[in-house]
Order: structure tokens, then C-alpha cells, then sequence
């Protein structure tokens, strides 16, 4: 499971919109969010799917180690 910051996640509107971008990329994709530390974690779906995802739809992200 990757792991990213998005800094920019703010509420649960934020959290469906990003699940439901996620889930069209890939039905198979499972993703945690933790709107609290603003963190994501996926699974199924590439580094770069994810970041493009995210970008593709407004968000500023960034991929932990």
C-alpha cells in the first residue's frame, strides 16, 4: 500500500471526490483516508495513477516514503 500527503484534503466532499476518481481509475484500487493527517493510502493502483488522478482533479499531492 502506497502512502501520500495531500495537503489540500480538507473534508469529506474531498475525500468522496478523491475515492470516486480513484475508483474510476480502477475498480479493484482500495483506498484509507485520514482526513485528520491528510494522509492517502492505496493499493492497487500505481504511484504515478494515483498522482495523475489527483492532479487530473485538483489536488496537490505528494508520495511518501
Amino acid at each position: 500500500m502506497s502512502s501520500f500527503k495531500v495537503n489540500d484534503m480538507t473534508c469529506g466532499h474531498c475525500e468522496k471526490a478523491i475515492k470516486a476518481s480513484l475508483h474510476k481509475a480502477s475498480e479493484s484500487v482500495r483506498v484509507e483516508i485520514d482526513l485528520a493527517t491528510k494522509i492517502l493510502k492505496v493499493e492497487n493502483l500505481s504511484d504515478d495513477q494515483v498522482v495523475h488522478v489527483l492532479k487530473e482533479i485538483g489536488y496537490d499531492v505528494e508520495k511518501l516514503k
